[in-house]
């Protein structure tokens, strides 16, 4: 058996693992959990999956503009079906071929977009977004929505903050703190120092592009603030009673905890991160994992509305693209 069959069984293993401790977990509140699905206002709930499909479907605007910057105008059509099946592939396919992927070759054999291109644009997209992730995490405690936390928790929270900026900051600016310096002295990090350089080439090449980054980075906002709004309204069918500004800080949270690559999809590590955060709020246990599989079922449903245009444009379009 393979590196990445025994890797993939590892990550189903995890997220089987982790959705079985969220249950267990809540082995004595099933009652309270089956009063509160009862209790649902569907009106809230019908928001929340709109909104839903509205965040997902404008990352094309995103990444468009990222390929824009490249010279490539791609039909926005295009880039949601072929989004979209991407969705499908990170959420449901346990397959060492992940979405990112599946855009890049996509963009590449349907639409002749050179591969160097086509992957620092995803690329940045992935960063742009992480780096949005990072900023709303500031301003939710600049709104005071750490203060619901314990000190340790926050401590820990901004430590990582800092350090995740950090990297990035190093990322892109590697000679400022002679990092090519150390990698030339670690002789085992000769094989990878051109794929190194590639990568770091494929991120400056945004440099002198700011006004790309620049609309990208705001579009991020946008769509993030799109996914805080679903999350509240998902809090209002539930009757929690959360404030928005604590969504400021829950989705950014969520989101950065399920991006570890060690589960399907992030399944598992986002329920879980989402029962931690809303349970520091103030939200009881039983509300809490109901409010987290909501998400993943919201989460799924777009996925396989993902694997229906898959579907489509394979019988109807075969290998040259749904538009």
């Amino acid at each position: 058996m393979d590196k990445k069959k025994i890797f993939n069984i590892v990550r189903i293993f995890v997220s089987i693992a982790l959705m079985s401790f969220l249950i267990y977990r809540n082995r004595g509140n099933f009652a309270e959990i089956l009063v509160a699905v009862k209790s649902l206002d569907i009106i809230f709930l019908v928001y929340a999956a709109l909104l839903f499909m509205l965040a997902i479907s404008s990352i094309v605007f995103r990444w468009g503009v990222l390929l824009q910057a490249h010279g490539y105008n791609i039909s926005r059509p295009f880039l949601w079906q072929s989004a979209y099946i991407g969705w499908f592939y990170n959420m449901l396919l346990p397959a060492s071929v992940g979405g990112d992927f599946y855009r890049v070759y996509d963009l590449y054999e349907n639409k002749g977009v050179d591969m160097d291109k086509n992957i620092s644009a995803v690329v940045m997209e992935r960063i742009i977004g992480s780096l949005t992730g990072i900023v709303l995490l500031f301003i939710a405690y600049f709104l005071g929505t750490f203060s619901y936390l314990t000190r340790n928790t926050v401590i820990g929270l901004l430590i990582a903050l800092v350090v995740i900026l950090a990297f990035f900051i190093v990322l892109f600016f590697p000679r400022f703190f002679r990092i090519d310096a150390v990698i030339r002295k670690i002789r085992f990090l000769d094989r990878i120092r051109p794929k190194l350089k590639d990568f770091h080439n494929m991120l400056t090449s945004y440099r002198y592009k700011k006004k790309y980054f620049f609309a990208s980075f705001l579009l991020s906002l946008y769509i993030q603030a799109v996914f805080i709004t679903a999350y509240y309204f998902i809090n209002r069918s539930l009757g929690m009673g959360l404030t928005y500004r604590m969504m400021v800080f829950i989705l950014p949270f969520v989101q950065v905890a399920s991006s570890a690559p060690i589960a399907i999809g992030g399944m598992g590590l986002r329920e879980n991160a989402a029962v931690f955060a809303l349970e520091s709020f103030g939200a009881s246990r039983s509300d809490a994992t109901l409010f987290s599989f909501i998400v993943l079922a919201l989460t799924l449903l777009n996925a396989l509305l993902g694997g229906l245009v898959y579907i489509l444009k394979n019988l109807f379009y075969k290998s040259r693209g749904f538009i």
